[in-house]
């Protein structure tokens, strides 16, 4: 092993190497077509995973689940338009209230959405 492997952890590596060069063309479409199979993969072996019990108890609280949907895609954006309302660019940048606007209506990460669900 290179003394640089040693000090980063591979994944830190690769990781930086993505940021450093990014794909273009043919070969982002590729990649952006694998990331959506590993995501549907990683979410099929998490349920797999469960206990049939688990998930018959999971679907009997369809009120909870409701209540997730209707926070994460109703409540967050509407609380992201009124706080750039409310906000505008007395106190906030419009960069900055793009990306709070952003953080309000996109879904959470597949990492927290599978604690989510787990």
């Amino acid at each position: 092993m290179s003394r640089l492997s040693t000090v980063y952890d591979r994944c830190l590596l690769i990781l930086l190497a993505t940021m450093a060069l990014p794909a273009s063309g043919e070969v982002a479409e590729t990649l952006h077509a694998v990331s959506a199979l590993a995501i549907t993969f990683l979410f099929f072996l998490h349920g797999a995973r469960l206990p049939r019990e688990a998930i018959i108890a999971g679907l009997a609280h369809w009120r909870l689940h409701l209540l997730v949907l209707a926070v994460t895609f109703v409540f967050f954006p509407l609380l992201g338009a009124v706080l750039k309302l409310v906000l505008s660019s007395r106190w906030i940048g419009p960069e900055l209230m793009l990306g709070v606007l952003f953080l309000c209506a996109l879904p959470s990460t597949v990492q927290s959405s599978i604690a989510f669900t787990a």
